[in-house]
Formats: structure tokens, sequence, C-alpha cells
């Protein structure tokens, strides 16, 4: 018997390669074949680049986002005793 996830997984894979031919015949097709077709009404072109243009600059922007948020907030301060001993630590006391 074969998990439901598989046919799960299987669907969406056919759907975003279908997704993604509709996608380049849109962006490369000329607008005569589209009407040809009967397709009239569809975005301009420029968002062919656009979005997947803003795609890249947004994931660049996470990483360097994240990495500037996990350096300002969650590293400890320099003088914080926690950089050197966490909670389990056996510190010796000397006198």
């Amino acid at each position: 018997k074969v998990p439901t996830y598989e046919y799960y997984g299987f669907t969406l894979y056919l759907g975003s390669s279908l997704i993604f031919l509709i996608y380049l015949l849109w962006s490369f097709l000329p607008s005569p074949f589209l009407h040809q077709l009967g397709i009239y009404y569809y975005p301009n072109r420029w968002w062919s680049l656009a979005i997947p243009a803003w795609l890249v600059m947004l994931v660049t922007w996470i990483y360097v986002a994240l990495a500037g948020w996990n350096c300002e907030f969650e590293t400890m301060r320099l003088g914080d005793v926690k950089t050197v001993v966490d909670e389990a630590a056996m510190v010796a006391v000397v006198d």
C-alpha cells in the first residue's frame, strides 16, 4: 500500500511543473501567438522578470537580516558570565 503523502507529493510535482510551463509559455511566446490561442487577458510581461528578481533579493535580504539579528540580539555580551559557563558547568571557586 502506498502512503497518501506520496500521492500528495506527486500531485504537487505535476501541478508545479504545469504552472512553471504556463509561466514559461506566457513569458516567451509573442502576443499574436497567444491571441491565436484565444488568450487575450494576461499580465504584463514585465512581471515575468520582476517577480523572480524580487524573490532573489528577498532571499538575499532574509539571509543578511537573520545574520544581523543573530549577531545583535542572540549573541551574549562579552562581559556576561554565560559566555564562559552554562547552567550545567561545575565552576571551581578559588579563594
